[in-house]
């Protein structure tokens, strides 16, 4: 880069008699000529000044002025239109964008409160301490309980690459991530939640018959017998329980990645979470609730929907479950193919996981049952073992 510089006395002007330095160099962007300009009270100082701009106007590839004027809220805006957006796919593979892009836009929000109008330039490893802990403090607006560590990690997570982003691109100087304890993993509370067999049965059961409700009409209170039939509900429990599918991959199913007679499903590389595509089993009684939708419906998704949340939350309330997520049926199914004899490495490969240590920390939960069925085997082998050894 070919920078010019200059050190002068100013003779007259608000600035008489300070040191001037001048660096001239071009913008690689738009290949104009960029000037800075600062002033010292001494010749010393000013020849200091000057190899520190030439230094960072090397290390910022010519944007140190860009950076210089930004604010969190316009790098963000950058990144919304950059890289935070809806996916592309080309070929069956996302070319650009992200596919969660509904989940990391609260994250960006919540960063845009924080750091919004402050310079990029003044936002150091100190600030995303702050930051931290003032959204730990934060209660949420649905629950009005404090903010988790998870939830906290990710809008880090989501920041890293907003300022990494920014580094690259000369913006900032340094890489306040590099070294910065600030997004602690194992903090994290662990979900360990397994479906009963016996809750799994209320559970199934809340998605169709009958069932008494009591409501207000006229200062009365009214009750009635009213029918439940949500076979898509149903459906998509039992397909989560037998297939350990994501709800993503659920909601975006086609019936022609269905296969009927080989019993499996093809989970398309642009719907998994790896985009890797790859065959999960069809259970019978999945085929069986597949077979009933596929009678009244003239979508080309069993599953035509894009949440279920309210659906889901009436039938734990009806099967009186509590702390149940969707995505902990996909636990469950894991869990319980290893529990019957699954090979692990084979678990990790229906499941979609690319490293075995994922199917090993967080699918592998224990429950009751297991607990039971290793005392019982311990009992045995201990009173058929240790009262020969002690002869």
């Amino acid at each position: 880069m070919n920078i010019k510089d200059k050190i002068f006395k100013r003779k007259s002007g608000k600035s008489k008699d300070k040191w001037i330095v001048r660096i001239e160099y071009p913008d690689r962007l738009t290949g104009k000529t960029k000037c800075i300009e600062r002033q010292a009270d001494r010749k010393g100082d000013a020849v200091d000044l000057r190899n520190k701009l030439i230094d960072d106007v090397k290390k910022s590839h010519g944007q140190i002025q860009t950076g210089e004027r930004m604010t969190f809220n316009q790098l963000a805006d950058i990144c919304e239109r950059t890289f935070y957006k809806p996916a592309e796919i080309a070929q069956g593979r996302k070319v650009a964008g992200i596919r969660s892009i509904h989940s990391v836009k609260p994250q960006i929000d919540n960063l845009r409160l924080f750091f919004g109008s402050r310079l990029v330039k003044d936002i150091t490893t100190e600030s995303l301490t702050d930051y931290k802990l003032w959204r730990l403090k934060t209660k949420t607006e649905q629950l009005g309980r404090p903010v988790k560590i998870a939830t906290v990690n990710r809008a880090l997570s989501a920041m890293r690459k907003i300022m990494r982003f920014a580094f690259s691109n000369g913006w900032v100087l340094k890489d306040i991530f590099l070294n910065a304890k600030v997004i602690d993993m194992s903090s994290e509370i662990e979900r360990h939640r397994l479906l009963t067999k016996d809750e799994e049965t209320r559970l199934l059961s809340s998605c169709q018959g009958e069932r008494q409700i009591i409501y207000q009409r006229r200062g009365k209170k009214i009750k009635a017998t009213i029918s439940v039939d949500n076979p898509h509900l149903k459906g998509m429990i039992i397909l989560a329980l037998d297939s350990a599918m994501r709800l993503g991959e659920i909601l975006k199913l086609h019936w022609q990645d269905i296969d009927f007679e080989n019993n499996s499903i093809r989970v398309l590389g642009t719907n998994t979470k790896t985009e890797r595509e790859r065959f999960v089993p069809l259970s019978q009684r999945a085929k069986t609730e597949f077979e009933k939708l596929r009678e009244i419906s003239s979508s080309e998704k069993p599953f035509p929907f894009t949440d279920i949340k309210r659906s889901f939350a009436t039938a734990k309330r009806i099967a009186g479950i509590e702390d149940l997520h969707f995505h902990d049926l996909r636990r469950t199914a894991i869990t319980r193919w290893i529990q019957h004899g699954t090979p692990l490495a084979f678990a990790g490969k229906f499941a979609g996981h690319s490293q075995l240590q994922t199917t090993m920390k967080h699918y592998t939960a224990t429950d009751a049952n297991i607990i039971q069925e290793i005392n019982e085997r311990m009992n045995t082998f201990n009173s058929e073992v240790i009262p020969d050894q002690l002869n």
